[in-house]
Parts: C-alpha cells; sequence; structure tokens
C-alpha cells in the first residue's frame, strides 16, 4: 500500500486477520516471515510495525495500543515508553500494532468519495473500531453492519452460539458516495396491498420485474396512493383538478403530467383521484444493517469455509461504487473480494496485495475458474513491487536545504546535542526506511549529523528514538512502575 497513490481507490473492502486463533500468514518484518502462524499475537511479532511513525505521529492511536496493553494486563514503561505484554501469546495491543499503520495507509488510499468495509469478528471487533475512529473520526462510522455467517451450530453451554460476523462501514470524509440497498418485498405482504391490475403494456425485456414476484400472467399489479397533502396551509398547491379541488401532494404541472401519461384514476366524475403506483417499479424494501440471507459457502473443505461469501461482497461494493470504479483488498487472500467486482454485472477494477506467495497462484486460478477469466491472455498483471509517482521529485541539495532550515540546524534526533551544523554536513535518511516501503516524500525525510545517520541505520524512526530515549538519564519515578 505505501508503493500505491494517495486517492487512488474508491472502496477498500477487506477481511485482515483479526486475532481469532486461525492460521495465516506472518507480517513483513517479523520472525516467521514467509511462515505460516496461529493467528494469536505476540509483542515481539510487530515491534518494527508499532515504530514505524505510528506511536511519533498518530497519539490518539498510541494510547489506544496502550490502553489495550494495559486492560489485558501488560505495561507500558514510563520512562521508554515501550509497551510489555509479558507472557500474553494472544495479545490484542500487539494485533492493534499490526493493523494500525494499514489503517492508516488504507486512509490515505481512498479517495475524498471513498468507502473502506472492514471485515472483523466478536474477537477484535470493538477494539478496530476504536482504532478506526481514532484515523477516520467517529463521525465517518457509516454503518455496523452484522451478518449471519453460518446456520446455527447447536447450543452452546456458557453462552450464546457466536454465529455472526461484524463489517465495520467509514466514510474517508463526509462526502462518501452510497448507492441504497434494497431487498425483495415479501410477497404475501404485497399480496395484500397491490390488489388491483391491468393488462401489462411492457415490453419484454421490462417484465423480468413482473416475473420476479410470480405474478406475471399478462396483467400489471398497482395500488392506489393518496394525492392530497397532509398539510392543510400550502396555497401555491391549492387548485382544481379533474373538477376536485383539494390542497394536492404535487404542482399542477406534475398532476397534469401524470395524467397524461395514465398515472391518475378517478372511479368517476366528482371523486377525488388517486396515484396509480405499480408494483414492478418498487425497487424492493429497503435493507437495513443486518443481513441473514449470505451465509457462509457449505463445504467439508475447511480451506473453503474461511473464504467469505461471494454475495456479500459484492453487495458491500455496489453500495459504494459505480461503474468502473477501483476496489481495493489489501488482505485478499483467496480473492473473493477481486471476484465479487469481476463477477458484477457493471464492472469495477481491483486491485488485490497479499503476502502469501500461495495467494497469487490461488487468485489467479480463482479469477479464471470463478469469474470466468478463462482464455483471456493475461488477464492479471502480477507486479512484486510498486513506487509511488504521485510525489514531486525534489533533489536532494534542495531537500537536505529545506530540512536544514526547518530543523534549526540541527539534527533531527532531538536527543543529539550539536547544534549550528551546516547543511552540507547533514546526512539525508528515511523515517520509514526504503525497504519497508518508505518514499522519498518531503515528509518522510529526516537529516541526521553523521553520527546518528550511522546509529539510526536502517531502523524505523520510532524505533531509533525509542532506543535513543531509553539512554537518557531519567528522573526518579515515585509509585508502583
Amino acid at each position: 500500500m505505501r508503493g500505491m497513490n494517495s486517492e487512488s481507490v474508491d472502496c477498500i473492502a477487506t477481511d485482515p486477520p483479526y486475532n481469532a486463533k486461525r492460521l495465516f500468514n506472518a507480517p513483513l518484518g517479523s520472525r516467521a516471515a514467509e511462515q505460516r502462524f496461529d493467528d494469536r499475537w505476540h509483542w515481539d511479532e510487530v515491534t518494527d510495525e508499532w515504530y514505524d511513525l505510528i506511536a511519533t505521529d498518530h497519539p490518539a492511536i498510541k494510547e489506544i495500543i496502550e490502553a489495550a496493553a494495559v486492560i489485558e494486563g501488560g505495561r507500558v514503561d514510563r520512562n521508554t515508553g515501550k509497551i510489555s505484554t509479558g507472557r500474553v501469546r494472544n495479545s490484542i495491543a500487539a494485533y492493534l500494532a499490526w493493523m494500525a499503520p494499514r489503517i492508516v495507509e488504507m486512509h490515505r488510499l481512498l479517495k475524498p468519495t471513498g468507502v473502506l468495509f472492514l471485515q472483523c469478528n466478536w474477537e477484535a471487533d470493538s477494539y478496530l473500531r476504536l482504532l478506526l475512529d481514532a484515523v477516520f473520526g467517529r463521525d465517518k462510522l457509516i454503518n455496523e453492519i452484522a451478518w449471519k455467517s453460518h446456520p446455527s451450530k447447536g447450543l452452546a453451554k456458557r453462552r450464546l452460539p457466536r454465529n455472526h460476523g461484524t463489517i465495520l462501514a467509514y466514510g474517508k470524509t463526509m462526502k462518501w458516495k452510497w448507492r441504497p440497498s434494497h431487498e425483495p418485498y415479501d410477497l404475501k405482504r404485497l399480496q395484500q396491498r397491490y390488489t388491483k391490475d391491468e393488462i401489462a403494456r411492457l415490453p419484454p425485456e421490462d417484465q423480468k420485474t413482473l416475473r420476479q414476484y410470480d405474478q406475471f400472467d399478462g396483467l400489471r399489479r398497482y395500488r392506489r396512493d393518496n394525492l392530497q397533502n397532509p398539510n392543510r396551509n400550502r396555497p401555491n398547491l391549492t387548485y382544481e383538478f379533474l373538477g376536485v379541488t383539494r390542497v394536492w401532494r404535487w404542482t399542477k404541472e406534475r398532476m397534469e403530467a401524470a395524467h397524461a401519461a395514465g398515472r391518475i384514476i378517478q372511479t368517476r366524475p366528482g371523486n377525488v383521484p388517486d396515484y396509480k403506483r405499480y408494483l414492478d417499479e418498487q425497487p424492493g424494501r429497503p435493507r437495513d444493517d443486518v443481513w441473514l440471507d449470505v451465509m457462509q459457502p457449505e463445504s467439508s473443505d475447511s480451506e473453503w469455509t474461511t473464504r467469505k461469501p461471494i454475495a456479500l461482497y459484492q453487495r458491500l461494493i455496489q453500495c459504494a461504487t459505480d461503474e468502473g470504479d477501483v476496489v481495493l483488498d489489501p488482505f485478499c487472500g483467496c480473492a473473493t473480494t477481486l471476484v465479487a467486482a469481476e463477477h458484477l454485472e457493471h464492472k469495477r477494477e481491483w486491485v488485490g496485495i497479499d503476502i502469501d506467495p500461495v495467494a497469487e497462484t490461488e487468485t489467479e486460478k480463482r479469477l479464471y475458474e470463478t469469474a470466468g477469466l478463462d482464455g483471456y491472455a493475461a488477464p492479471v498483471t502480477v507486479r512484486k513491487s510498486i513506487r509511488r509517482t504521485d510525489i514531486p521529485s525534489i533533489p536532494d541539495g534542495r531537500t537536505r536545504q529545506a530540512l536544514w532550515a526547518r530543523q534549526g540546524r540541527r539534527c533531527a534526533n532531538p536527543y543529539c546535542d550539536s547544534e549550528n551544523l551546516r547543511a552540507v554536513d547533514m546526512h539525508l535518511d528515511h523515517r520509514i526506511p526504503r525497504v519497508r516501503g518508505g518514499n522519498d516524500d518531503v515528509m518522510n525525510r529526516i537529516a541526521l549529523c553523521g553520527n546518528c545517520n550511522t546509529r539510526k541505520g536502517k531502523k524505523a524512526w520510532g524505533q531509533f528514538l525509542d532506543e535513543e530515549r531509553s539512554g537518557q538519564p531519567h528522573p526518579a519515578v515515585k509509585g508502583p512502575p
């Protein structure tokens, strides 16, 4: 994600690891890199991720992770700022530290109208919501969607069966894109409301909605709606229409247009006319935030059951995108989001990222077999690394001069006692190392004296500062550590 341009995707729909004691791939930089590992998080696995700017640039995130560490019995060293989770093997604080820089990058990649859909479950949903609030803002929460993931599995002895997943939806700004979603009406209730019918005069291609409700027999069902305005103090809507004077819902011009189109019905002269509302024109019942119709696929294959339903991700994508929009899944795994985007009638562009080398093969295989791309010449472009192209190229000399002035002619290390350095003596470095995806953006560059530059090496900036701080003398601390 660090190699992708800012504001380059319209929607992110993803299913990351969420502290669920399942097999996933180890994060880059961890001791278990390129290996399979149990989804139980330990602080040592994600230290590098925590140091990548989070501790220095995002104080709200830092406090959330520290609070999580304390809740699970860990501690925060008052002198060094180091977090210790002790022997906690399934550390939620470590998990949040691993997720934090990725959520920050997701926020950067979304367009102003973009939407993030983040899948989670009961182990981590409340913690992830705090993390998302800190990055996106509490007012950007669109929905917390609950979907039933499996049929009932029997009675649990000490609790109710855990049987749903949670999807947190956040907008990049208050101008997020949203397309209302509907579900089919209940046929029995419809038959009680739409009691009138007439001979259908629809072309064949428009008759599919009628067949959807098992009612197409050459007739078109409708009901009569009241055209009178409940607000009696509307002089501009008070007029005579078809010999009846009332306060109407619409202007006279709109009423006459509806009458000309055959949408006004008057049973006999002098009766109050009604509006003819056809069933096949109704989009359906507005869908709420509890989804019971997109369960996991049934299969005896344990690997298959870890896949989320394609219908679930198609619904998410349709809620927040239009045809041709770009959808990203930075934890694409077995390619469910990508297949969902490809399967839509009005296709979306898509990008998938995954650390597992097996994911590349699995993604291509599933796109060929499930998304109907078999037979296309190289339909999927695979890139092992990318670099941003939206960052202006500034010569090192100008960057060094700007940083030298911004830092007050001092080394960027606040624990360094150097003063009045010459610009030519400053060494350029990266806060996020290039080996970890850091770019040449001026906000990612720092100027160090030669001594500090040597000691920092390829360490992330936060890690280096913590080590420098730990070597400083500290005042005595009263009370328990």
